[in-house]
């Protein structure tokens, strides 16, 4: 289950798993080599290796998407220029210029990422082919872009997606559920939790967080009544 997810209308590609499982075999993720900062690629979404890229599930697609960084600490870098300008104004009596300067910082940064912890995440790709949904368990757009652009590159000519548009904005539903005392507009299978932020309008909203908190209670709901909703999560 999906805590948050992007939800996009698929074109005419991929015709079946099986060309789908084709397309995302030419990019297949590699570590991050030892001075590389960045990589990504797809992976088989049990965690078997070797195992297929793409999982049909009564007749739904499951990928994912790995995405793998090395981070240097600024101090680190800016340590090691440091080091490497005094030797320069040392040895030969001027200071570098901005180009020079440049070029230090470019070479501690590759001096050091061998030194670095990779840290991998994952993006669960669902396709549901009949209505052609493909659904992302992301909440930032940067990661969503970043599955989109492997998807293009891969699929060739004829790939076509946008952003699935709803009558009625995920902030204005949820709103008008815990606003119900009744219950009646909560949608069959849906559950209100315990956790919740409210968001004012303005220029500096107002915000309201419950945390391990009844939500269907006359605090909320006089919340919503003076404007405020659910805060969008990213």
């Amino acid at each position: 289950m999906f805590k948050q997810a992007m939800i996009y209308r698929l074109g005419s590609w991929p015709a079946s798993a099986a060309e789908l499982e084709s397309a995302l075999a030419a990019e297949p993720f590699a570590e991050c080599g030892a001075t590389q900062q960045r990589s990504t690629g797809w992976v088989p979404p049990r965690g078997d290796e070797h195992g297929a890229l793409v999982e049909t599930v009564d007749g739904q697609w499951i990928a994912r998407f790995a995405i793998e960084t090395k981070a240097v600490p600024g101090d680190a870098v800016r340590r090691k220029v440091e080091e490497a300008v005094q030797h320069i104004e040392k040895t030969t009596g001027r200071k570098p210029g901005k180009k020079e300067l440049r070029d230090l910082r470019d070479d501690a940064l590759i001096s050091l990422l061998p030194q670095a912890f990779p840290r991998r995440s994952t993006v669960t790709v669902w396709i549901e082919p009949t209505q052609r949904w493909l659904v992302m368990d992301v909440g930032a757009q940067g990661k969503a872009d970043e599955v989109i652009t492997s998807l293009v590159r891969v699929a060739g000519k004829g790939f076509g997606v946008g952003l699935l548009q709803t009558a009625t904005s995920p902030q204005a539903a949820m709103a008008a559920w815990l606003a119900d005392a009744e219950g009646d507009a909560l949608p069959h299978a849906f559950n209100i939790e315990r956790e919740c932020e409210l968001m004012g309008g303005g220029e500096e909203p107002a915000v309201v967080k419950f945390g391990r908190h009844p939500l269907q209670i006359e605090e909320v709901r006089q919340h919503i009544a003076e404007g405020s909703c659910p805060r969008a999560w990213r």
